[in-house]
């Protein structure tokens, strides 16, 4: 399983070509196995695949994330608060989505999927594109495609696309039996 998950990288030279409903169906149902508190299940997806929609979805994305405008489809992560476990003054929600997008994620790439989370998009106008209500939030989108051609990447995103993957040492993330002053975040800077 870990070799799945060191698999997955957020890649961005998409293949237009479709992708397969039952493959897309596929990630959502790994997508619902995942943990939640009290079975609350705070998760929402809207795959996107309909050429107008889609085309809508795509005019929100920030300039930078030019590249995902050749993706075959892209699914829009919702969630709510209120949709989840609560203890206090802690929502449940964000841990509980992340679970959920990371199994779909895992997912993906055992399809032979590229899928790229990106947060560069104006949420309130993607709200009104997939008819998401006001009060809910669209954390992430989930850009998807086939592995496709490099061509017409910028030299940053190329770079990006062959880089060694830089993750920080397991003693600066993780200790055990108490906190340690390497996983304060400028011990690892």
């Amino acid at each position: 399983m870990l070799q799945a998950i060191e698999k997955r990288r957020a890649y961005r030279a998409l293949d237009p070509r479709p992708i397969d409903k039952d493959v897309l169906i596929g990630l959502i149902k790994a997508a619902a196995t995942a943990p939640s508190g009290m079975n609350n299940q705070p998760w929402r997806f809207i795959t996107v695949t309909g050429a107008q929609r889609l085309n809508a979805l795509k005019e929100t994305l920030s300039p930078g994330n030019y590249w995902a405008k050749a993706a075959p489809a892209i699914i829009a992560v919702v969630t709510n608060n209120r949709w989840s476990m609560q203890l206090g003054e802690r929502s449940y929600a964000p841990f509980e989505v992340g679970m959920a997008t990371m199994a779909l994620q895992i997912q993906a790439v055992s399809e032979g999927l590229y899928i790229h989370p990106i947060a560069g998009f104006n949420a309130d106008a993607a709200k009104t594109v997939l008819d998401i209500d006001a009060d809910d939030s669209l954390l992430v989108l989930l850009v998807l495609g086939y592995p496709g051609s490099e061509e017409g990447l910028s030299d940053k995103h190329l770079e990006s696309e062959h880089s060694t993957r830089m993750r920080l040492s397991l003693e600066h993330i993780h200790a055990f039996d108490g906190w340690t002053q390497q996983m304060n975040p400028e011990a690892s800077a």
